[in-house]
């Protein structure tokens, strides 16, 4: 299988090979960002390298520095699901989404607690 990379920064790059994510730092570590339905359609890492966001069916963000690999779900759950198509980082915990209908929303991934953040959650 072939991996398409989705965002890159110095230290990590966001990479999927067909409907699974992977996050993968410059040392070797690598974790799980999850599944998509469909193909990851685009990735941000944040500029100051502290979380990235996966988008597709739904929005994944994972943490990259403390708590490595730890992830939250957004817009993923039944009857809920947003395709998203586009992200850009408006804040240092802060992104905007575009949705399959060319609209633009604002999400606050305000920084939480390591143990906060759980797999598939």
């Amino acid at each position: 299988m072939t991996s398409r990379e989705l965002a890159r920064s110095a230290a990590y790059s966001v990479q999927h090979e067909y409907e699974h994510a992977t996050v993968i730092a410059a040392d070797g570590r690598q974790a799980s960002v999850g599944e998509f339905y469909g193909d990851p359609a685009a990735a941000l890492i944040d500029v100051d390298e502290q979380w990235c966001a996966v988008a597709g069916e739904g929005l994944v963000i994972c943490r990259l520095e403390q708590g490595f690999g730890q992830c939250v779900e957004y817009y993923r759950q039944p009857g809920a699901v947003r395709w998203i198509t586009a992200l850009r980082q408006t804040g240092p915990f802060a992104l905007e989404w575009q949705g399959e209908d060319g609209a633009w929303s604002t999400l606050d991934v305000e920084p939480v607690d390591a143990s906060a953040y759980a797999p598939g959650r």
